[in-house]
């Protein structure tokens, strides 16, 4: 990737933009510029689509999005060009292993529902076998033999 492209210009936000305001343009960036999809050359579409999911991936975790916001600031102060390579070898530090993203609503909900899916499975089936005189602990019947 070239030093002198910041990953805002390369998916077209300004430097303020949200998480909603990063995906919704990299969705869009994405649907147009992937190897399968587009018009460009094979070649040239893998360059501009890796450039753009490196940009995605830098912005959207909170972590490597301020180390590069640091980096840019300080790029303007010193118009170091260096500043992405710079960033390559920040993002291996150690520190930012492990750092997720929270669930969202709908992930919570998924989580909630199959909790009670699983609840309610186990309730039915002590239930049925109570109800039809099974005991609940039992010996198998390869060991009574």
């Amino acid at each position: 990737m070239k030093g002198e492209t910041s990953y805002y210009k390369i998916l077209g936000v300004n430097e303020n933009a949200s998480n909603h305001e990063l995906r919704k343009a990299f969705c869009k960036l994405s649907i147009e510029l992937h190897p399968d999809t587009t018009s460009l050359e094979i070649d040239v579409a893998k360059s501009k689509f890796q450039e753009v999911l490196e940009a995605y991936e830098h912005l959207n975790n909170s972590n490597l999005r301020k180390i590069y916001d640091e980096k840019l600031k300080e790029n303007s102060k010193s118009n170091n060009t260096n500043v992405l390579n710079n960033l390559v070898i920040d993002s291996n530090n150690q520190n930012l292993i492990g750092n997720r993203r929270p669930f969202s609503n709908g992930e919570l909900f998924s989580l909630f529902l199959l909790i009670i899916i699983i609840s309610i499975s186990l309730i039915c089936s002590i239930f049925i076998a109570s109800f039809t005189g099974k005991e609940l602990e039992t010996i198998p019947l390869w060991l009574i033999n």
